[in-house]
């Protein structure tokens, strides 16, 4: 088949070239057009569902919301995990689909499971908005420099103005803002002369509620005409409320008004949650864009809503518009890697110079570069996928070989031609030119195959790993795989069309560095022949060296990010007020300024309303831009960090990096590296445990910041309310409950509308009334018989859990920390051995996620993979040959990678990561290609041209390929050296090991491979080589 490819391609080549060139434009269309992203879609398809119930305690919440609604889903068609939590007032359960799943299936079959919870009068579950944990793409904040704008005019600004002007933009699918004061109007009701004029919550509910709303009265026509007939009622002032009627003084008579049992005044209402801006209180908008939204296209149009905002904002307001955005990684990320792509094509370009001397056979071997890239273009967005840094960095490593097969092919074509002018042309230019690449296609076809079956099993990676790795590995092979088809099709066409006399005059020797390498390594080749055992002896040595080098190295996952910002999640203990939180932070924030290398500090304490991810009032989340040009010295300003942090007690502290924190979130539901969750179902024994853990963790060197997540016990002021006490007073205990939730907690009697913003118009009981313990149990009931709150019930000071986590509807508590070291995996580990060797309380079990997870999964998967990998390729090579020693022979490259490859992970840090691995694997393929040619030509010269089996024949083959397996692994590897170069940089996180692994590995294989595999060859190959008659199915 690839024969009669390569003719048809000879006897069409303008067809050839003008498929050629459409495929050229095609292709700038499509990069032109295709999606941006930092990263592969890595978000597993989620559903978010939200239950509130205003002022319900945390076990409470677990019990009527949270235990119902996971038993609705529990099952439901596609659901592989359920975390949820309960906290005061708020559920929130996570629902994980498959990858690959419907969204908008996912979501209606959920929506269709609610429908079955039996939940609380009031509770209505709603499903949030179609975002993920990566789409939060931008903090952007806003204060007052002169604080002439007072904190609710901020965010009276931020609720009305901004945030509507944002959700317009498209691509944004959520605005959460945090904060400022909320306006509102509030009736505060004084409890004691409620209780003196008989007054119930209920009656002030409908008077009010009735009050705020202006109401039609139809058409009048008169005169043939109609006028619509408006009721005015509702207020403009809050004032106004004072004067509605709430009933009648049942002793006097007189008409009872708002004013006389409640002071009304314009407030802030109650939150749970604010933000701040280096040490200053202000306004933060989180902004999430939608599932298939592009980041940098959602950004640009943030931008311009934002110049079109500035100029309406009243004096002396400030926006903050870089406190955390995605598209600094992003465009750094893309820009290193695509700098990067570039020199190592220049690269490729001096290697072929400094080998080739002829510009026409360099520009022919060149043309596969572009083509391939455009073709994987095509390819990638023909499936909808996305330009990224992983996209990026596949084909990057790839660029190399990607002028492999062209390489192969040009030289054995132009090779066969200065032979064939120096025979005196006796054959066809053209049939010279097809028998060439005829002889080498097999070397190419079979090369392309091997590297694909060895990277076969990054597809097969689970979880995060594997989606980022195979967008990498889908890039690096289709550009391999249309650079195979481009060394078939157009470089023999390219070759016929240039490669003429004229360009062969002044070729018709080798360049003076081909002679002067095959003159140095003759000599070495036959020593090797004539001692192959000291060389097999020194090989395996080295080999098992560098096992030990593995086995001792540390072990990591996905390795870390250079985002260029930073992130501290800070706790401090339960029940904590949050303008304690507030205070501390801000402390915080003015003391991390003064790092070296931090631009800006801004923080959210807390949570907005309909955030999945909120946290509580005791808890913040401080984002760290840093300055430019110190993106480089982000361990050192992490370390400064953590002194600032080791200085500040009282709090519990996780340092990171935004989106690296995201994706540990999506790891394990947990923002840290380091995850250990307890599962049980007593909360105290499943403490004791999780301080066992914790106890294991401080002795590991390297983890810092360990905590124990602080689902614990809080102190409660509990009302028990006395039934029989009050059925004396003829009262219903449902009636009093009900009063005192709606004064205690707040009932929302309706809104009215000004200008372009809604104020809710609030009723509680004031300070007076519920301002302290003692005014709490001395609080007057709206009946007069009962008298005081003390009178209804016992009031007690009891314990209550703050908040209740669930995975697999199961109670988990977690600990979690963070590493700074190179063996994350080793000090998990013995953290685990340890804890396995301790009794554990009865009914907990231990869970050990977080990068240890996903290491040891994604490391047992690559091997079992690899294993089949290694069959696959000895079946290929099998095929091709028909020899067993011939394949042993050939797969004997493969052991000697390591060498060079751990020689690389040591030097860049003696830490092994799974790019490291994905590294070793994708070599196996790499350096079979030069056993590939060395041990064909051997063949073909024994076999073909019936030269006898003797070290001569093997050193001529030899020399005859050695330019081709010297030329493919230097660029293939000299080509990686940018990747290598500056691995801390955005977007070469995880390309730099790859590529040092690669590069290491390469250059010792092949100069491994040119003397052993000869010398290999010729000691065990002979039987081979002379007993199999005529033409294998190789062609070779």
């Amino acid at each position: 088949m690839f024969n009669r490819i390569i003719s048809w391609s000879l006897g069409h080549k303008i067809t050839v070239i003008a498929l050629a060139g459409i495929v050229t434009a095609f292709g700038l269309w499509n990069i032109a057009t295709m999606k941006v992203d930092i990263l592969p879609d890595i978000n597993r398809p989620t559903v978010t569902i939200f239950a509130e119930s205003d002022g319900m305690a945390a076990e409470e919440v677990e019990r009527l919301i949270l235990n119902p609604i996971e038993a609705a889903i529990a099952g439901a068609p596609g659901v592989e995990r359920v975390r949820s939590s309960a906290s005061f007032a708020q559920a929130s359960v996570i629902a994980e689909f498959a990858w690959g799943s419907d969204s908008l299936r996912n979501r209606q079959i959920v929506q269709e499971r609610l429908a079955q919870a039996i939940l609380p009068f009031g509770v209505k579950p709603t499903l949030g908005p179609s975002t993920s944990l990566l789409g939060e793409i931008m903090w952007i904040g806003m204060n007052s420099s002169d604080q002439k704008t007072s904190p609710m005019e901020l965010r009276t600004l931020a609720d009305w103005t901004i945030r509507p002007a944002l959700l317009k933009v498209p691509g944004v699918a959520s605005v959460l803002v945090m904060g400022g004061d909320a306006r509102e109007w509030q009736i505060n009701i004084n409890a004691e002369r409620m209780s003196r004029y008989g007054i119930m919550m209920d009656d002030v509910r409908r008077a009010v509620a009735d009050a705020l709303i202006n109401r039609s009265g139809g058409l009048l026509t008169e005169d043939e005409k109609e006028y619509p007939i408006r009721i005015i009622v509702a207020p403009t002032d809050v004032s106004e409320l004072e004067e509605i009627s709430i009933g009648r003084n049942k002793i006097d008579g007189q008409p009872i008004r708002l004013g006389d049992i409640a002071s009304l005044v314009e407030g802030a209402s109650i939150i749970r949650g604010s933000g701040a801006i280096d040490g200053k209180a202000g306004v933060i908008f989180r902004i999430i864009r939608q599932p298939d939204a592009q980041t940098l296209q959602v950004t640009d149009e943030i931008n311009k809503a934002f110049t079109s905002l500035s100029s309406s904002l009243p004096e002396g307001v400030v926006l903050h518009q870089d406190l955390f955005r995605q598209e600094n990684f992003i465009r750094a990320g893309l820009g290193n890697v695509e700098r990067a792509l570039l020199d190592g094509t220049i690269l490729v370009i001096i290697v072929l110079i400094i080998f080739l001397m002829n510009v026409r056979m360099t520009m022919i071997t060149l043309v596969a570069i572009p083509l391939s890239i455009l073709v994987t273009a095509i390819v990638f967005k023909s499936f909808g996928l996305s330009v990224n840094v992983m996209t990026l960095g596949g084909i990057a490593v790839a660029v190399g070989e990607l002028v492999d097969d062209a390489i192969v092919d040009v030289e054995n074509i132009f090779r066969r031609l200065r032979l064939w002018m120096i025979g005196g042309k006796k054959e066809s230019r053209e049939g010279v030119i097809l028998s060439s690449s005829m002889e080498v296609r097999n070397s190419i076809v079979y090369a392309t195959a091997l590297v694909a079956i060895v990277f076969l099993p990054v597809f097969f990676l689970p979880g995060i790993e594997g989606r980022l790795l195979i967008s990498l590995g889908t890039a690096y092979l289709v550009s391999v795989a249309a650079s195979m088809v481009v060394a078939l099709t157009v470089v023999p066409v390219l070759s016929a069309l240039f490669l003429n006399d004229k360009s062969l005059e002044k070729h018709q020797q080798e360049t003076k560095i081909v002679q002067k390498i095959k003159q140095r390594i003759t000599p070495w080749i036959y020593w090797c022949i004539y001692n192959v055992k000291k060389l097999i002896a020194v090989v395996v040595v080295a080999i098992l060296i560098t096992a030990g080098m593995y086995f001792f190295a540390g072990k990591e996952g996905i390795p870390p990010f250079n985002e260029g910002s930073l992130v501290v999640m800070l706790f401090l203990p339960p029940g904590t007020a949050l303008s304690t939180t507030n205070d501390y932070v801000i402390r915080l924030q003015k003391e991390l300024l003064e790092v070296k290398g931090i631009r800006q500090v801004s923080n959210i304490a807390g949570r907005a309303v309909a955030d999945p991810h909120g946290g509580s009032p005791n808890s913040s989340e401080v984002q760290i831009a840093l300055k430019p040009g110190f993106e480089g010295e982000r361990d050192r300003i992490m370390h400064d960090i953590q002194m600032v942090l080791d200085r500040f007690e009282g709090a519990d502290f996780s340092l990171g990096q935004p989106i690296t924190h995201r994706v540990e979130m999506l790891l394990s539901g947990v923002r840290a590296p380091i995850v250990v969750k307890v599962f049980g179902d007593n909360p105290s024994d499943m403490e004791n445990a999780a301080k066992q853990v914790l106890s294991e963790l401080q002795k590991q060197p390297g983890i810092k910041n360990p905590r124990i997540q602080q689902n614990t016990v809080v102190p409660e002021f509990r009302i028990y309310v006395d039934r029989n006490r009050l059925a004396e007073y003829g009262v219903s205990s449902g009636q009093v409950a009900n009063d005192l939730e709606m004064g205690l907690m707040g009932d929302k009697f309706g809104q009215v509308r000004l200008g372009p913003s809604s104020i809710n118009v609030v009723a509680r009981y004031d300070a007076e009334s519920k301002g302290s313990m003692a005014s709490l149990r001395d609080l007057s009931l709206p009946s007069m018989e009962v008298g005081s709150l003390g009178n209804a019930g016992d009031i007690r000071i009891e314990g209550g859990l703050n908040s209740v986590d669930h995975e697999g509807g199961k109670r988990v508590l977690v600990v979690s920390a963070n590493y700074q070291g190179k063996d994350v995996v080793g000090a998990v580990g013995n953290a685990k051995t340890a804890l396995e060797s301790q009794k554990l309380p009865v009914g907990v079990t231990l869970s050990f996620e977080g990068n240890y997870k996903s290491q040891k999964e994604s490391s047992r998967r690559l091997a079992l993979v690899f294993a089949v990998g290694i069959v696959m390729i000895f079946g290929v090579l099998y095929y091709a040959f028909k020899s067993m020693s011939i394949v042993l022979l050939i797969m004997t490259n493969i052991p000697t990678v390591f060498i060079g490859g751990m020689i690389g992970v040591w030097l860049t840090g003696g830490s092994v990561n799974l790019a490291h691995l994905v590294g070793f694997i994708s070599l196996a393929g790499i350096v079979s290609r030069n056993g590939i040619m060395l041990i064909g030509q051997s063949l073909s010269l024994v076999q073909k041209e019936g030269l006898p089996f003797a070290p001569e024949t093997i050193v001529r083959a030899t020399l005859d390929r050695v330019v081709p397996v010297l030329i493919t692994s230097l660029v293939t590897s000299l080509a990686l050296i940018p990747l290598m170069i500056g691995g801390g940089e955005p977007g070469k996180e995880m390309l730099q090991p790859l590529a040092t692994v690669i590069f290491g590995g390469l250059i010792s294989s092949t100069i491994i491979s040119l003397f052993l595999t000869p010398a290999l060859f010729y000691c065990f190959g002979k039987k081979a080589a002379t007993e199999t008659k005529g033409e294998t199915s190789s062609g070779f």
